[in-house]
């Protein structure tokens, strides 16, 4: 069996699956809350060739071992946006969706949607925000008091009333934190939702209330150091053709030979 042509079968495959984790970065370089992720390669098994040399080894080659996140801060962004929300550590927020699942995420963009008749905080695709108790959260609105005055104007007494402008203080306090024993465990998810495993532990509420209100937090894909990554990957995958086509014209002169 020729092993150099399934080797550098197994190269091109491998360095093609980091070529897909490298472009899904760059893919996500403006996607709140993005963690990158980044590619660990091993090298495949061994055999020896010859029984009375063991130490003659041959490698058969590479695979992706795992891809692991890459979990330093992203940077903050100023949005003015009222309903925009940053966490400066490793916190997540907590979503409901429409199926009842919950998931873990670090976008912050929120916005406040009517059902019946008060408001939920929501994210941008509707899900629920939840509280540090898994509840959905009903948006406060200010108090203030007014003078109520007889039909002689004068004050009888007072009284308070629901404003229309949201009590963002109270709020921030509404906003639930999680946090699990192990970030590493956790699982990349669609619609930058993070998925919790049993490496990762379940999700519990976070004394942590630190927030950064009017910022989202944002990829923290390294643009520089993914094209590095991609170059890289590219000449690899362009030598590991070289040894597959290399091998398959040595398998054919030795073919010939045969005749």
């Amino acid at each position: 069996m020729n092993i150099s042509f399934y080797t550098g079968a197994s190269g091109m495959i491998a360095q093609q699956e980091g070529m897909n984790i490298y472009s899904h970065n760059i893919a996500n370089v403006n996607t709140v809350g993005y963690k990158s992720l980044r590619p660990s390669f091993a090298d495949c098994i061994y055999t020896i060739q010859r029984q009375t040399e063991p130490e003659w080894q041959t490698g058969h080659g590479q695979y992706v071992m795992k891809t692991d996140f890459m979990w330093e801060q992203g940077s903050f962004n100023t949005t003015e946006q009222p309903f925009d929300f940053a966490i400066p550590n490793d916190n997540f927020f907590m979503v409901l969706d429409e199926r009842g699942d919950t998931y873990l995420t670090r976008d912050g963009s929120f916005e406040i949607t009517q059902i019946g008749d008060h408001w939920e905080l929501v994210s941008g695709r509707g899900e629920f925000v939840l509280d540090n108790d898994g509840n959905h959260i009903v948006i406060p609105f200010r108090t203030e008091v007014r003078e109520i005055h007889d039909v002689d104007g004068n004050v009888i007494g007072t009284e308070e009333y629901q404003t229309n402008e949201v009590d963002f203080p109270a709020l921030e306090e509404m906003i639930g934190l999680y946090e699990v024993d192990n970030n590493w465990g956790l699982n990349q998810g669609e619609d930058n939702h993070f998925v919790v495993t049993e490496r990762s532990g379940q999700p519990r509420a976070s004394e942590d209330r630190e927030l950064i209100r009017q910022a989202l937090e944002m990829s923290t894909v390294d643009l520089a150091a993914e094209m590095v990554h991609l170059i890289e990957t590219q000449r690899s995958y362009q030598l590991s053709s070289r040894v597959v086509t290399t091998s398959d014209e040595l398998m054919t002169i030795a073919n010939n030979l045969r005749r």
